[in-house]
């Protein structure tokens, strides 16, 4: 259930220059006459600024800049090192929220996609430095070569102190079936850092929509609607302007969606992950599918190790654990061993919630891109079966 809100008291702040517009309106027409009030109508509504600033205050949003455009933000190699460590801090365990669940834009993509995910794919001329000039190594983790602990080829890198049955996970799988009608949505997409971005963007970080993890969204939105499965996808740069208390904004949008469409089963928090040495230097993971070099996948599963309720943990895993099975079995180096965390990771919304992490800072979107087309569709046939 979302939170309760505060209710807001006075006149709020926004009615102030609308008042003055309508004084300055009835100024104009009771002086310069009709003809004149025509003329500066037609101006205002020309002016998007102040369209935008209207819808704003109309539909509740947080303020005339929160439906501006976003525009690329390049981050230094710096900031993204020290933007990196805050993951680990950035649980729920803090529970203010800096912002209101009932002015979030939650954009749902049920049948309309940007036109841009239809574009060609091609991972042939992969950079060998980044935008910063940082030199780019590349490597596969399977698993296989380590000291994670596995059974059947599921390997889990447990960061959590927690055990569990992997062995009673995979002769007994957690069952999850796709909604009859793709009109009732099975998969919810979402995105708590959104500006997480590809080898392309100055330090892997952009607020644009088509060069971010949110492309990658809709790509895989796009994969799962063609085969039958009904799609959320929240685009919105939940991690802009501020980084910080992105989980608690992203468990507002999960709260209210799952209030408008209980339907919803699944869902994906899609991120890229980053691996960038104290020197600087960035690693790529990568995997190959029908010749074409593409960026390993890793599941990202929370635990209540950290001492927050998350009563379903071991189910999660067990829904994680078995979905990697079905995708090595077509794709055996495609998945990097799952990593189990103290942090919950909002994942307590559903027993199908997952972190799924989609290459590095170091890989091309058009490699995460054929990887995350891939996963679209052996979610789509587990979900099926």
């Amino acid at each position: 259930m979302a939170k309760g809100r505060n209710k807001r008291i006075g006149l709020p702040l926004w009615s102030i220059p609308c008042l003055l517009m309508a004084g300055v309106l009835l100024a104009v027409d009771r002086f310069g006459g009709s003809a004149q009030l025509d003329q500066l109508l037609q101006s205002i509504a020309g002016n998007t600024g102040f369209v935008q600033a209207a819808l704003s205050a109309e539909i509740g949003a947080l303020g005339w800049e929160s439906v501006s455009e976003h525009q690329p933000n390049p981050v230094g190699v710096e900031e993204v090192l020290s933007a990196q460590a805050l993951p680990e801090q950035m649980t729920d365990a803090d529970t203010s929220c800096d912002t209101d669940a009932t002015g979030t834009l939650v954009s749902e993509s049920l049948f309309a996609l940007p036109d841009n995910v239809q574009k060609a794919v091609d991972t042939s001329n992969a950079p060998t430095k980044t935008a910063s000039g940082a030199a780019i190594k590349q490597l596969t983790i399977t698993g296989k070569s380590g000291d994670y602990p596995g059974q059947d080829g599921i390997y889990v890198s447990n960061m959590s102190g927690l055990s569990y049955d992997l062995a009673g996970m995979l002769a007994d799988p957690l069952k999850i079936t796709k909604n009859a009608s793709a009109s009732e949505p099975t998969v919810m997409i979402l995105h708590t850092h959104a500006s997480e971005a590809y080898v392309d963007q100055q330090g892997g970080r952009s607020e644009d929509p088509a060069h971010n993890v949110v492309y990658i969204g809709d790509v895989l939105t796009e994969v799962l609607q063609q085969q039958g499965i009904g799609v959320v996808h929240c685009r919105e740069i939940i991690d802009a302007p501020s980084y910080n208390q992105s989980y608690n904004r992203a468990m507002d949008i999960i709260e209210a969606q799952l209030e408008k469409t209980a339907s919803i089963k699944v869902i994906i928090d899609l991120h890229r992950d980053s691996m960038i040495t104290s020197s600087g230097m960035e690693y790529k993971v990568v995997s190959e599918i029908d010749g074409q070099t593409c960026a390993q996948l890793m599941f990202v599963m929370g635990t209540n190790a950290g001492g927050l309720t998350h009563p379903n943990w071991k189910s999660n895993l067990n829904f994680a654990v078995n979905l990697q099975k079905s995708i090595l079995a077509d794709y055996p180096t495609l998945m990097r061993p799952i990593n189990l965390r103290k942090q919950r990771f909002n994942e307590q919304a559903t027993t199908g919630s997952m972190i799924l992490e989609c290459g590095t800072s170091a890989n091309t979107m058009e490699e995460a891109e054929v990887s995350i087309r891939a996963f679209g569709k052996k979610l789509a046939e587990y979900l099926s079966q």
